[in-house]
C-alpha cells in the first residue's frame, strides 16, 4: 500500500491536558455530523418500521456515525498517531453506509420493476462495494472514497429516485433531491478547498453542508412509502417529532 508523507508541523493544532490533537475544528464539525446520524438512527428506530427498506436506511445513518466519528477522531484528530491507514475504518464504515443507502432505494424501486432487474441492480451493489474497498485499501486515497459517493448517491439514489418520483411522486424522493444538491454543495466546497482559514478551512465547510445534507436524508427515510405488496405509509408523527 502506499503511505502519504504529511508534515504535521504545517497542520493547526492544539493541546489539551498534554495531548496533541490536530486539525480540532475539523474533529468537531465531524463529530457534529456524528450527532445528526445518531438522532435520525435513534428516531427512526423509535418509529418501529419493519420492512427491510426502512431498517437498510436507518443503518445508514449508524455507519455514517462511525464513519465521521472515526474520521474526526482518528483521521484528522490524531493522524499523527495512526497516519493514513487510520482513516481507512472510517473510509470503510462510509462506504457501507452509501451501500446500505443504495439498498433501501433498490428495494424503494424494486415493486416498480421486472423482478430482474431488481435482482441486477442488487448484484451490482454487491459488486460496487467490494470493488470500491479493494481500490480504497491499495491506494489509501480518499478520492476513491468521494468516487464511490458520487456513483452511490449522486448516480444510482438519485437517478432511482427520479424514476420513483415520476411513477409515485413520492414525498420522501423530494428530501432525497433536496439532500443530494446539499451533498453537491459539499463536494464542490471541498474540492475548490474554499475556507476561511486553517481554524475554519474547506473540510470545516463542507461538513457543514454535508450535516445539512443528511438531515434532508433524514427527512426523506421518515416520508418515504414502500409500494410492494403491502402499501407502506409513513404515519403521522407527534408534532414534536415533526421536521
Amino acid at each position: 500500500m502506499n503511505d502519504v508523507a504529511i508534515d504535521f508541523s504545517k497542520v493547526h493544532q492544539i493541546q489539551v491536558f498534554g495531548i496533541t490533537i490536530m486539525e480540532p475544528s475539523t474533529v468537531i464539525s465531524s463529530l457534529m455530523m456524528t450527532v445528526i446520524c445518531l438522532y435520525a438512527f435513534f428516531h427512526l428506530n423509535r418509529l418501529g418500521r419493519a420492512h427491510r427498506m426502512y431498517k437498510q436506511i436507518q443503518y445508514f445513518f449508524f455507519f455514517m456515525a462511525i464513519a465521521t466519528a472515526i474520521g474526526g477522531v482518528l483521521g484528522h484528530g490524531f493522524l499523527y498517531l495512526t497516519g493514513q491507514r487510520g482513516k481507512i475504518p472510517g473510509w470503510f464504515a462510509s462506504m457501507i453506509a452509501v451501500a446500505l443507502f443504495e439498498r433501501a432505494a433498490i428495494w424503494h424501486i424494486k415493486p416498480l420493476l421486472h423482478k430482474r432487474g431488481g435482482l441486477l441492480l442488487g448484484w451490482l451493489n454487491y459488486v460496487e462495494l467490494a470493488t470500491f474497498f479493494i481500490l480504497t485499501f491499495v491506494t489509501l486515497n480518499f478520492i476513491v472514497v468521494e468516487i464511490h459517493a458520487f456513483y452511490g448517491l449522486f448516480l444510482m439514489l438519485t437517478l432511482i429516485e427520479v424514476y420513483v418520483y415520476r411513477k409515485r411522486k413520492d414525498p420522501g424522493s423530494v428530501n432525497i433531491f433536496i439532500a443530494t444538491l446539499w451533498g453537491a454543495i459539499a463536494a464542490g466546497l471541498h474540492a475548490l478547498k474554499f475556507s476561511f482559514g486553517p481554524w475554519f478551512n474547506y473540510n470545516d465547510i463542507s461538513h457543514i453542508a454535508m450535516a445539512t445534507s443528511i438531515w434532508y436524508y433524514y427527512k426523506g427515510a421518515r416520508n418515504m412509502i414502500y409500494y410492494g405488496d403491502e402499501l407502506i405509509v409513513p404515519e403521522k408523527v407527534a408534532a414534536e417529532d415533526r421536521d
